[in-house]
């Protein structure tokens, strides 16, 4: 599988002042008073330095226009091959007003400390960039207002990310990304994942089944594809940046039976979740389809990346007393992710959606009811016919609807407070 367009990818250190002082490192004092130093200067080649000088086109592309403000070369030749991969432009100068007609501005602190970048905040979005070896970073970017700080070359993802293209207001719809979580263990939570994931495919939505729990050994087992010769996310190990969705689209495998559903599972491999761009992976999939489901096993604590990526997160659980206190302690650790209930499998304890409202505060959007034919359906791969019978297609698609309609409704109060 050649994958090579997929580049190495580091992990990202990145931070904000503090919101007080906006010291670093326990220093005091007010920030600014000169306790920053950036790295050695060297030579820019074509910026002379002065106020007047032009800015150089350094990179071309179709996506955001960065300027960045640096006499460092390394630095400069750095922050290029990052503008690259997330398809941006780049222009180079030694002041910032040689700098016009910009998105994004990302200066060094040794610009900030000769005056060549003006203190305050800007009417532009502004980043400032670092090494490890730099003090009182957070000091500098108090000076703009609190913008945000890069270290580099550890947060070179984070920077690509952030450099990526942006839709413009208006301009498409990203898509839906709604995670199925556990309120405990073998409860459904993968079934219901599926089931979403082909209910919406069969509407002629463009989607994608996304394995989010790596010690349950593949998502592709249940849809009897774990033979496939595919793209699966070990494969994406160590890559860095921003994953464009016209890369990552065409790699991801599809289901010959159900149309419009493309996944990404996990393997039998000891896993390690740690070295594959989650968040990456999602945001690219928001511009490439219609709808994303991520699979995110059960929820526990400090395993919830991917879960902070969904619009909403729905929560499987047991029709039991012991089902809603976990469930309860499920959205606990989602913190602020948006969080819905589906009730699932029999009912032996009178648990019903009344409970669950009292309990949780909102009524659960779904029933998934017991079926005994599911454990045999996913053992031979046929885990999608199972959910294609009427009375689970019937619940899932009414599930779908609900999650849907809240996805939406939220994004289109949050577009109405920013013009607000």
């Amino acid at each position: 599988m050649n994958t090579a367009h997929i580049s190495g990818r580091r992990a990202a250190r990145i931070g904000r002042p503090d919101e007080t002082t906006g010291t670093q490192d326990g220093m005091g004092g007010l920030p600014g008073e000169g306790r920053f130093a950036g790295p050695e200067a060297g030579p820019c080649p074509d910026a002379s330095g002065t106020d007047g000088a032009a800015a150089d086109q350094v990179v071309s592309g179709e996506g955001q226009r960065v300027g960045l403000v640096t006499s460092d070369s390394a630095l400069r030749e750095l922050v290029a091959g990052i503008c690259a991969s997330a398809g941006a432009s780049l222009r180079v100068a030694a002041a910032d007003t040689s700098l016009r007609g910009i998105d994004i501005q990302l200066c060094d602190v040794q610009a900030l400390a000769d005056g060549r970048v003006p203190h305050g905040r800007s009417g532009r979005e502004v980043v400032l960039l670092g090494r490890a070896e730099d003090t009182g970073l957070w000091d500098a970017a108090a000076l703009l207002g609190g913008c945000p700080v890069a270290v580099l070359p550890e947060a070179e993802s984070w920077l690509a990310d952030r450099l990526a293209p942006r839709p413009a207001p208006g301009e498409g719809s990203p898509a839906v990304v709604i995670g199925v979580a556990g309120a405990v263990g073998g409860i459904g939570t993968s079934t219901l994942a599926c089931w979403l994931a082909a209910d919406a495919a069969a509407r002629g939505v463009q989607s994608v089944l996304v394995d989010g729990d790596p010690d349950a050994c593949g998502l592709d087992l249940l849809l009897g594809l774990e033979s496939l010769e595919a793209l699966r996310w070990p494969d994406l190990y160590g890559s860095k940046g921003v994953l464009r969705p016209e890369q990552l689209w065409p790699l991801l495998p599809g289901h010959a039976e159900t149309a419009n559903l493309r996944w990404l599972s996990w393997g039998r491999d000891l896993p390690s979740q740690d070295q594959v761009p989650g968040n990456a992976v999602v945001t690219a999939l928001r511009g490439a389809v219609e709808a994303v489901v991520v699979d995110l096993g059960r929820i526990r604590a400090g395993g919830t990346v991917l879960a902070n990526q969904c619009d909403i997160v729905v929560v499987a659980m047991p029709r039991t007393v012991r089902g809603v206190l976990a469930a309860h302690r499920a959205t606990s650790l989602l913190g602020s992710t948006p969080v819905e209930y589906v009730l699932c499998g029999v009912d032996v304890a009178d648990v019903d959606g009344a409970l669950v409202a009292e309990t949780l505060g909102r009524e659960p959007v779904g029933h998934l009811r017991f079926d005994g034919r599911v454990p045999e359906a996913t053992e031979i791969g046929r885990l999608l016919d199972r959910g294609a019978r009427r009375r689970h297609a019937r619940a899932v698609g009414r599930m779908w609807d609900e999650l849907n309609d809240i996805v939406r409704s939220a994004a289109a109060g949050a577009r109405e407070g920013e013009h607000s």
